[in-house]
């Protein structure tokens, strides 16, 4: 039976199972013929059966309780043997006494205490009763057995029972014995026969109860006491409001986004083994090595590992499709297991001899990339005959006699890993690989620097970067005497810091600058391309630039399938070149990189190459195709798991979703990717919220953006390490302190930042970013000036090739005319809508109808000559901050005067605050001094008095 712990409610009722079901076997009402509780696994459907039956009890109904188990291990009619074992064995001759002579024999081959021949140790002979004998033997007995108070017969796990027993419960449902009963049946909707659906879809006077997902706050309530807030939202998210799997969830392994600690083995899964109870030989050596295959996985997939013939197999994976353990899934033609906890127990009940070698059959299924240095290694073995020494037990054998074994044994262990990073499965990568921390003599240093680089990729991959850089610290001490060991290290742990976001370690080490010099080509091409990838984030430019046209040079000259082992130069030099403003090439070498990355099914670099592409098709302002590399890029983060790759991904498609104008699904990509950063203080997760400060801003979601400033990012971004992206970083800020918060303080000194970034970068995009950040700097305190910087900003961002910054630009500039000239700042805009047009940037296309629709319609000179020259003085003087008395005791006027003009300059401008002249009137009055050459000063302080 089910592990339902948790209780449940009908879907279509704002109220709890227990109140909505208490009726039921009320002695004054119609107690229903047939109570059905269908549902998902885990939803509560035995605790809701069980509370039925304690409900019966307690109003005097008797009560035949039972749970089916599989066919295969069950006798016919099995599932009402036992619901009426324990009733008979009180009732048997009250029974006997009502049972005419005739039902006697039929029954008694089901139910041995109604047979008078049978001994006491005799057992159900199973077999079918005579023909049109059992359904109404079973009707006098249920006669004799409800008596005047009634009978209940509760089935759990009714998807399970065997064909005799369908066909018995079918007589009762459609020829009702005469006596008061109810009977109630759980079952699984996508397990049961179609037979039983049907019947329950037809049957009269029938109560379904719809356990439906339970509120997100009784939710909650299930969770154990100190459960961290962001580990809390991600177990409710996934658990999408079943009971059950909550609970599953929050037991599991934090490996698998639970609360337990981790812990090796089969132990924190073996609750789920009951999933497997009908499954036969075929099935679970099926279920096995398609829980080694990973998420999805084709028939092929598995027959090249398991080595079953097609029939079988064919079978075996009917088998768990019947048992709605494995399910399609997209593409079409794959598969994949229901929940990812039923995966890793399929995988736990398998020892780590057996594990190694049917990955090493696996993987022969994709492409294993090459060390990043060391180049040697033995061929991987792949296919059936890997399949056969799996299933005949040679690899390995459980004691090693030797070191050559030992030594085997590490070097499977590194390539099971390998192939499992690759796969894009960190958490059971780190299964394997954490067991190479401690080689022993003997093994090559080589060899314990790839185990460690690997193991470091698989923390990279869940976003603990902190603890990769420790672990390779770690090791880089005990490989120091090998140049090749040694470089693997240093380029791993350069690899891990640029990807992090943290300052290097140590500038360039020595051991980099080795690999640079090795003769295989792809080797030297991964150094430099690491190397020009620093050198693009710390500002120097130039340096970078000529690195990246060697190893662009180097890429260019070789074929796909030579990169299928060393694609991540291809990443590496597409990163520099988008660091470096060259977005056209970057974006042909992230498409080259994901186009192989898909082909060969390396997922772990899926996530880096789609988010690249989709922020370099952005800044190129093709708004749909950035989408569509978002969403690809959610996607195989998604597989992963990684907060950091989910997050990423999820920041850059907030942003894309924005400017396409689908508001909707902007807030909530970014409120997904805040919660996923929520709980880390690493570097990269300060990057992302900064990313999300722009489009929380641009949304209007106050909430996520208080949020964001008050977790610190705003105060650590001071000591932003990252030189080539901080120019759009402090544009941003200056952007937030400027118009959010009004502090032209905080604005300038974020101008300032972007200004000195740009001057080390010599980039027009840069250049062209810090222009607008000092325009943001100006836009409260002297328009003029900030129009001036920002049509700089277009000119320059124009020379960029960023046609979306350039919108941002004008914005900017029409912005700030706004309050002084509404022609130029009408011009702008339009000069916006044409760079928009076709882009398929709606976000921006909204957001310029909205400046349009605040902008004045006249400019303001034509504002001003609406006014008598009083009003224009008075307005000039509102504007400075006056109030009505300090403006009547200036123009020397009645307070009543004062009000009276106030009242006719709010209906000639059509504005109805004070706020809104100042906006109008007398920031442009101070624009065309002309025409107020005698205007007065303002009062001194003292004379201020409100």
């Amino acid at each position: 039976m089910e592990d339902d712990r948790a209780p449940a409610r009908p879907a279509s009722a704002g109220r709890s199972a227990t109140a909505d079901t208490a009726s039921l076997f009320d002695p004054h009402g119609g107690a229903p013929a047939l109570v059905e509780i269908p549902g998902e696994p885990w939803t509560g459907k035995t605790r809701t059966l069980h509370r039925l039956v304690e409900d019966a009890r307690r109003r005097g109904w008797s009560v035949a309780h039972a749970a089916a188990g599989p066919p295969s291990t069950t006798a016919p009619l099995q599932l009402f043997s036992d619901a009426f074992e324990e009733i008979l064995a009180e009732r048997c001759e009250t029974v006997l006494r009502h049972v005419p002579v005739a039902y006697r024999r039929a029954l008694g081959r089901v139910f041995p205490a109604l047979d008078p021949s049978a001994g006491p140790d005799t057992v159900p002979a199973g077999g079918a009763a005579p023909a049109g004998l059992m359904v109404p033997a079973m009707r006098q007995l249920i006669r004799a057995v409800a008596g005047p108070c009634g009978l209940v017969i509760a089935l759990d796990d009714v998807h399970w029972a065997d064909p005799a027993s369908y066909e018995l419960l079918e007589g009762l449902v459609r020829r009702p014995p005469d006596a008061r009963l109810t009977i109630v049946i759980a079952h699984r909707d996508r397990q049961s026969p179609l037979r039983l659906r049907g019947l329950l879809a037809s049957a009269a006077r029938a109560r379904r109860i719809e356990l439906g997902p339970l509120p997100e706050r009784e939710l909650a309530a299930l969770l154990p006491d100190g459960t961290p807030r962001p580990l809390r939202r991600s177990l409710l998210d996934r658990a999408d409001g079943n009971p059950g799997l909550l609970l599953a969830l929050a037991a599991s392994p934090r490996a698998h986004g639970g609360t337990a600690p981790d812990a090796p083995g089969l132990a924190p899964f073996t609750r789920f083994l009951d999933e497997f109870r009908a499954v036969s030989d075929d099935g679970w050596l099926a279920a096995q090595f398609a829980a080694v295959l990973g998420d999805a996985f084709t028939l092929q997939e598995v027959r090249s590992v398991t080595g079953l013939p097609d029939e079988r197999l064919a079978a075996a994976v009917a088998e768990l499709l019947r048992e709605d353990i494995l399910r399609p899934a997209e593409p079409a033609a794959h598969y994949r297991f229901r929940h990812s906890l039923l995966r890793a127990t399929a995988y736990h009940t398998t020892g780590e001899r057996w594990r190694l070698a049917a990955h090493t059959a696996a993987a022969g299924l994709i492409g294993l990339p090459s060390p990043c240095v060391h180049t040697q290694g033995r061929p991987v073995p792949h296919g059936t005959p890997a399949a056969d020494r799996v299933r005949s037990g040679l690899l390995p054998r459980d004691a090693f006699s030797d070191l050559g074994d030992a030594i085997l044994l590490y070097e499977q262990r590194v390539r099971t890993g390998k192939a499992l990073v690759v796969a894009g499965r960190p958490g059971e990568a780190l299964d394997v690989l954490d067991r190479t921390s401690s080689p022993g003599a003997g093994v090559p240093l080589v060899l314990r620097a790839e185990a460690a680089d690997w193991r470091a990729r698989a923390q990279r991959l869940l976003g603990r970067y902190s603890l990769a850089e420790s672990l390779l610290e770690a090791v880089r001490p005990e490989v120091a005497g090998e140049p090749e060991a040694l470089a693997l290290i240093d380029l791993a742990r350069l690899a891990a810091a640029l990807e992090r976001g943290s300052p290097p370690p140590g500038g360039e080490p020595t051991a980099v600058r080795w690999a640079t010099g090795l003769p295989d080509p792809l080797a030297r091409g991964y150094a430099w391309a690491l190397l020009g990838a620093q050198d693009a984030d710390e500002g120097r430019t130039a340096q970078a630039a000529v690195r990246h046209a060697q190893v662009a040079d180097l890429v260019d000259g070789v074929d796909d399938t030579a990169l299928v082992g060393r694609l991540d130069i291809v990443y590496w030099l597409a990163r520099s070149l988008a660091r470096l403003e060259r977005d056209a090439e970057a974006a042909r070498h992230f498409e080259r990189g994901l186009g192989i990355a898909a082909a060969h099914e390396l997922d772990y670099l899926v996530p880096r190459f789609a988010t690249g592409l989709a922020e370099v098709r952005l800044r190129l302002g093709r708004v749909d195709l950035a989408i569509e590399a978002g969403h690809r890029a959610m996607r195989a983060a998604a597989r992963i798991g990684g907060d950091c790759l989910l997050a990423e991904a999820g920041a850059g498609l907030a942003r894309a979703a924005w400017i396409s104008g689908d508001r909707t699904a902007a807030l909530r990509a970014a409120r997904e990717a805040a919660q996923r950063v929520e709980a880390w203080r690493e570097p990269w997760a300060d990057r992302i919220r900064l990313s999300l400060l722009e489009t929380t801003f641009d949304t209007g979601d106050q909430e996520l953006c208080r949020e964001l400033v008050a977790a610190g990012t705003v105060r650590r971004a001071a000591s932003f390490p990252v030189v080539s992206q901080l120019p759009a970083v402090a544009e941003v800020l200056a952007r937030l302190e400027g118009e959010r918060r009004g502090s032209a303080t905080e604005a300038g000194r974020w101008a300032t930042a972007a200004e000195e970034a740009a001057g080390r970068l010599q980039l027009p995009g840069a250049t062209g970013l810090a222009l607008l950040a000092r325009a943001h700097h100006h836009r409260v305190t002297d328009p003029l000036r900030a129009a001036v910087f920002a049509s700089s900003a277009v000119v320059t961002l124009t020379r960029a090739g960023r046609p979306l910054d350039v919108v941002r630009a004008h914005l900017a500039v029409a912005a700030a005319w706004a309050g002084i000239d509404s022609s130029i700042a009408r011009s702008q805009l339009d000069e916006a809508r044409v760079l928009l047009r076709g882009r398929g940037a709606h976000g921006y296309l909204e957001h310029a109808a909205d400046l349009a629709s605040s902008t004045p319609q006249h400019s303001a000179d034509a504002r001003l000559a609406r006014l008598s020259s009083r009003e224009q003085e008075i307005s000039v003087l509102v504007s400075d901050g006056y109030t009505n008395q300090q403006i009547a005791r200036a123009l020397k006027l009645s307070h009543k005067t004062v009000e009276t003009h106030l009242g006719r300059i709010f209906k000639k401008l059509d504005v109805g605050s004070r706020a809104q002249v100042a906006t109008s009137i007398g920031r442009a009055a101070r624009f065309t001094d002309a025409r107020f050459t005698g205007r007065r000063a303002p009062l001194a302080a003292s004379d201020q008095i409100a």
